[in-house]
């Protein structure tokens, strides 16, 4: 099963954006609001984290032994497969098109805040749901987004149908099962999934995934984002998946699992990240939702329901047994070993790893000759305590800016710069008539003109003036306030409903001031802040507030003619609201037979795009099996650990250490637990070698760097801390590149990792502190541990730099290590 990140065979489609159309308020898109709507205080935000974590805690990284980084097939303590990572796996095309629908979908929910710290998360779902234990009177149906966005709804099917190809391939069996389940009219597109969650720079405390189908899996798609860590964690087994745009996870959901922290340099940083689940709703196959199902077609045959309904007859079909609970887990002790085995460009020696892994289980004596220490250290570093970590929600809370304006803190503006293009003609037609497109388009033309009017005689005053003066008594003022009446009835009629909340407001007058900013710079050839965002923020809370010059103090003559043409727009709203009421009813009150009526076939190869069992051939995939094979307990296997060359053996016995005295917090905690003075006044590990080991077929030979390998063919290679002796990287990259050559499968690079395992949830001040003594306290401890001329540490990101990102197949973390030991696990040459 080879797969990794890359370009894929496939043609680009430009697909259309997501509209800004919703009617029930899903014109508040998630990038542009301030993330909260009301202040909340430092001891309301920690009464509501600590009630949520109680069932919904939050893991870290560090609380994770193993983080994979290419494609796994990782399976638990009896063989049974837990989850398959695919880098990469997803069409660039494919991603991008359900990107582009979907993002809306993701809106502020308080139904999912236990699971966000008792804050409302950005998340939705689409396709079908059941709404069973929901106040929503009518069930089994579309969701509201699928139904309010049924015209793009079909961009979404490309992806759609890879996924359920890729699916297929992998789990053949449970696909089958899932497929057989589902009742047809409310699966997607002909795949076995029946519904979508979509989240939004949502990290997800630790939960299962209730309501999911037992007997299949669930399929998690990275569509889109920037940004690291947020790893995919199945909390009870410590290990986590890096998950990256485009990549797919397919696991079992009854397991718990949550998202690591995300990797920033500050706390405030901006990221983002859109991500997909596809699952089969189990519900939606019992016998409650089909009884729907057969009153809606009873009803329509009824009426002559038009269109005809999609089906003639409901099924009840076979939904299996649901129980809604926690799948039972069975973990096993994790090994680098192990790991290993789990990866995919390993196959062809996993069971050579897990015999070696049984072998560790078996003489845990090994893991200090294999790895100079043991993998698990008990009185080693200590854990950090809650008062040193940054809190997983920041207690700065923007409050939402009045009505007409917008928030200019947060990523909102980079955002909206981003989908300025909402309020481009092409987006907007279909849902405002023809009459309020013509004013909007005018409108906009005219003050466009008498903006750059003013600029050119601006600038013919002062040719290198970059920023635009703004005249509150100038027709190109008045022009404005027309464009803003204007743009208010479009929001009315874009969102169906007189009464934008809040949230709606700011999200629509924050994206109309970016595209007028943008259309100053495109089509008015101004540099691109002459106008700027601020300017335009103070000029739309004047429009608010009646302007400069409010509208009893106007001349009676402008008094009338602003009336009257508000009355004009608002009966052009109006007119085009009613041609379009034919998708404007509420979705509440929903009850059509309209199961299957926005399905559409994909032309894949017109479109020049690989058809999904084409581009199954072409990863690829093969099934996944729950029994691996086993070694033969007499098949040689030869492990080869090398060792940095010590300095002259005399000196390193009288070499008196120079330990920096504990003074402080941070360098107390790093030097005087038990584990690092264990270290300090103890041998160096490559002053002698050990002769080599054999355990039946299993041979350990342990060399020095630059000894003589003539007759030596291992098939594993361990670098125990070699990196750290070479100063330079191109030489130590070097190492690592003739090492991955002599091995046969795999190195293990074992090496200390500077810096702290919370690096990225550590206060500031913690930090600071920690990153002053870090480097001299563990190289005093290198030092101890490997009599060595040089003692150059890395950093993770350094070392994976150093080995070569593509070629990484997992970290692993040991735990409580004085050192901070990681191993990095590196695959030379791709196998068959």
């Amino acid at each position: 099963m080879k797969q990794k990140r890359g370009k894929q065979d496939v043609k680009m489609l430009e697909s259309t954006p997501p509209q800004l159309l919703p009617k029930k308020g899903r014109l508040e898109i998630s990038e542009l609001a301030p993330q909260q709507r009301t202040i909340r205080t430092a001891e309301e935000i920690e009464t509501a984290y600590n009630e949520a974590v109680k069932k919904h805690p939050f893991y870290d990284n560090a609380d994770h032994t193993i983080d994979f980084h290419d494609a796994t097939v990782f399976r638990d303590a009896r063989g049974v497969v837990g989850g398959v990572f695919l880098p990469g796996a997803l069409p660039a095309f494919a991603a991008t098109m359900a990107a582009d629908v979907l993002r809306p979908a993701a809106v502020r929910t308080s139904l999912r805040s236990n699971m966000f710290g008792g804050f409302a998360p950005l998340s939705g779902i689409a396709g079908y749901f059941d709404y069973r234990g929901s106040p929503v009177e009518l069930k089994c149906r579309k969701t509201s987004f699928t139904y309010e966005n049924v015209h793009s709804w079909p961009n979404v099917f490309p992806m759609i149908d890879y996924v359920s190809a890729i699916y297929k391939a992998v789990f053949p069996e449970q696909w089958a099962a899932q497929d057989a389940a589902v009742p047809d009219i409310v699966r997607i597109h002909g795949s076995p999934f029946s519904t979508l969650t979509v989240n939004q720079q949502f990290r997800t405390a630790s939960h299962t995934d209730a309501g999911d189908f037992d007997m299949g899996y669930g399929l998690l798609a990275v569509l889109e984002g920037k940004f690291e860590g947020l790893s995919l964690a199945l909390d009870d087994f410590g290990v986590c998946f890096r998950m990256q745009p485009r990549d797919i996870l397919i696991f079992n959901t009854h397991f718990f699992h949550s998202n690591t922290e995300p990797e920033l340099d500050h706390p405030g940083d901006e990221w983002s990240r859109l991500t997909c689940v596809c699952y089969y709703r189990a519900a939606l196959g019992e016998p409650a939702c089909v009884a729907e199902y057969e009153r809606r077609l009873a009803r329509a045959k009824e009426i002559g329901a038009s269109p005809p309904p999609a089906v003639d007859a409901i099924i009840q079909k076979d939904n299996g047994n649901n129980f809604n609970k926690p799948a039972p887990t069975f973990p096993y002790l994790l090994t680098p070993f192990g790991g290993a085995a789990s990866v995919c460009s390993l196959h062809c020696c996993t069971a050579k790893l897990l015999r070696l892994h049984e072998l560790l289980l078996e003489n845990p004596k090994l893991e200090v000759i294999l790895f100079g220490e043991s993998l698990r250290t008990d009185d080693g570093l200590p854990r950090r305590e809650k008062e040193q970590l940054i809190s997983v929600h920041l207690p700065v809370v923007v409050k939402m800016s009045p009505s007409g304006g917008f928030s200019e803190l947060g990523g909102a503006l980079k955002a909206a710069e981003e989908k300025q293009y909402f309020f481009e003609e092409k987006y907007l037609a279909d849902e405002l008539g023809p009459d309020l497109m013509s004013m909007w388009t005018q409108s906009r033309a005219h003050w466009l003109r008498l903006v750059k009017e003013d600029w050119e005689r601006l600038c013919r005053r002062d040719p290198e003036r970059t920023k635009f003066t703004w005249n509150n008594s100038s027709a190109m003022n008045a022009a404005f306030f027309d464009l803003c009446d204007v743009a208010k009835q479009m929001m009315i009629g874009l969102l169906n409903k007189e009464t934008p909340s809040s949230a709606e407001n700011h999200s629509f007058w924050i994206l109309f001031a970016a595209h007028l900013n943008y259309a100053c710079t495109t089509e008015n050839g101004m540099p691109r802040d002459a106008v700027g965002m601020h300017k335009l923020n103070v000029k739309l809370k004047d429009f608010h507030f009646g302007g400069t010059r409010y509208l009893k103090d106007m001349p009676p003559e402008e008094q009338e003619r602003r009336l009257e043409r508000k009355k004009r727009i608002e009966e052009a709203r109006r007119r085009g609201s009613s041609a379009h009421e034919t998708h404007t009813d509420n979705w509440l009150l929903n009850d059509k037979f309209d199961y299957q009526q926005e399905d559409r076939k994909v032309e894949f190869e017109e479109n020049g795009w690989m058809t999904p069992e084409a581009y199954v051939k072409h990863l690829g995939l093969k099934p996944c099996g729950d029994v691996t094979a086993t070694a033969s307990p007499t098949e040689p296997i030869h492990v080869l650990v090398v060792l940095p060359r010590p300095v002259v053996a005399a000196a390193a016995k009288d070499a008196k250490r120079d330990v920096p005295l504990a003074t402080s917090e941070e360098s107390i905690r790093l030097l005087m637990n038990p584990a690092a003075q264990r270290v300090l006044t103890g041998k160096a590990r490559n002053v002698t070698l050990p002769s080599p080991l054999s355990f039946g077929g299993v041979k350990i030979t342990v060399l020095f760097d630059c000894d003589d390998i003539d007759c030596i063919h291992p098939d594993f290679v361990i670098l125990q801390h070699l990196l750290a002796a070479i100063e330079e990287d191109e030489a130590a990259k070097a190492r690592v590149k003739y090492w991955a050559h002599v091995a046969r499968y795999c190195v293990f690079v074992v090496e200390t990792d500077v810096r702290d395992r919370r690096h990225f949830l550590l206060r500031e001040e913690v930090r600071v502190a920690y990153e002053d003594v870090a480097e001299d306290c563990f190289r005093s401890l290198h030092a101890a541990a490997y009599s060595t001329k040089y003692n150059r540490l890395r950093t993770t990101p350094s070392l994976i730099a150093l080995c070569n990102r593509k070629n990484i197949g997992l970290r692993f973390k040991f735990r409580g290590s004085p050192l901070n030991t990681i191993a990095l696990i590196v695959v030379g040459e791709r196998l068959d």
